[in-house]
């Protein structure tokens, strides 16, 4: 059992390294299956034991780096929403061809999803109820349209020129009473 973990694993690995050495020369719209598995060096039945569709890649991968992040800002790295919102902004600056693709692909809702998902486990919710939960997906979803503009203009402010701009467009006052920041 162990080693068709490893080599699934292993499988995965190359797959996600395939693609992105592709979007390296390629724009992720004209990468095709064929291509991936290709350079990956694995089969088309491999490649679909482990991926629906070229998009499951970004996400898988945008999640396991999320979950890296994660295990940093519960180490004590963000102990306040500027300092989560600059760890966005590094997570974005670290994985730019990747979210570049998932722009491209048009799968912003997806980042938007996860991050909303992200802060409603990472701050406990003081407030759960309807007004809440709409409060959470509005700064996220103002978070996201920052950083997307951040982006299309070529991240020319650092993470944290960034995070000052979208704590000062946050009423820290409102945002603050929906959420409880972790010791």
């Amino acid at each position: 059992m162990e080693r068709v973990s490893e080599t699934n694993i292993l499988t995965k690995e190359c797959i996600v390294t395939a693609l992105l050495r592709l979007m390296e020369v390629k724009s992720y719209s004209s990468i095709t299956i064929t291509d991936i598995t290709n350079l990956a060096g694995v089969s088309r039945m491999a490649y679909y034991r482990n991926y629906k569709t070229k998009d499951d890649i970004l996400i898988n991968y945008l999640l396991e780096q999320e979950s890296r992040l994660i295990k940093e800002l519960h180490g004590g790295h963000a102990q306040t929403v500027k300092g989560m919102i600059c760890y966005i902004a590094e997570f974005f600056q670290e994985n730019v061809k990747v979210i570049k693709a998932v722009f491209d692909a048009g799968l912003v809702h997806s980042i938007t999803n996860l991050l909303a998902e992200r802060i409603q486990s990472y701050f406990p919710v003081v407030n759960n109820d309807i007004a809440g939960r709409y409060a959470i997906q509005f700064y996220v979803s103002a978070i996201i349209g920052v950083f997307r503009m951040w982006f299309d203009n070529g991240m020319v402010e650092s993470a944290e020129e960034i995070s000052d701009i979208l704590c000062k467009l946050i009423n820290q006052d409102e945002a603050v009473q929906f959420l409880v920041i972790p010791e």
